[in-house]
């Protein structure tokens, strides 16, 4: 298989219309109606590639502060190790600012890290109400395009089969 292949998306390769050929409503197009699913789908594929994306950045610099911690431990263990004996008041007092300090780093990486997905969370979300507003009026143009048509059903008729037609193939719109 090739690389270009593996790209793309199976579900693109699908022909519905085959599936959707004695699925037969007057005034509705399934192309049409495919093309909202296929956004759709491309859609919750960017938002999870931006998701996926926020992940990786996380784990990334979690493992830099796993790193920093780790040097530090050691640079403190042999500060700890240097401090005379004979002085036991300077070795807690030593110990006790540099227990302070790690605790506000720590609180400083949680506060980083935290930001870090809620970017992350906050993009893709945004890409999902950018898609869901799309469709909807998307949906909008479709009803006002089929109310000018000529077929038998009524106004309220074509309403019905064409929000049971969107519910069936758009769920998640």
């Amino acid at each position: 298989m090739t690389a270009a292949k593996k790209a793309t998306n199976p579900f693109f390769d699908l022909d519905f219309t085959k599936y959707t050929a004695d699925f037969k409503m007057p005034g509705v197009d399934v192309n049409e109606m495919m093309a909202f699913q296929r956004k759709n789908v491309e859609a919750l594929t960017k938002a999870n590639k931006v998701a996926f994306d926020g992940f990786q950045a996380v784990a990334q610099r979690q493992s830099e502060i796993f790193k920093t911690l780790l040097d530090k431990v050691q640079t403190q263990g042999k500060d700890f190790a240097a401090t005379p004996a004979d002085n036991p008041m300077a070795a807690a007092a030593k110990q006790t600012e540099a227990a302070k300090a790690a605790y506000e780093e720590a609180l400083a990486n949680a506060k980083e890290l935290s930001g870090l997905v809620s970017k992350s969370q906050e993009e893709a979300l945004a890409l999902l109400q950018s898609r869901f507003t799309e469709s909807l009026d998307e949906f909008k143009s479709a009803i006002e395009k089929t109310a000018t048509a000529k077929f038998p059903l009524s106004t309220s008729g074509r309403a019905f089969w064409l929000c049971r037609f969107y519910l069936c193939f758009c769920p998640n719109s």
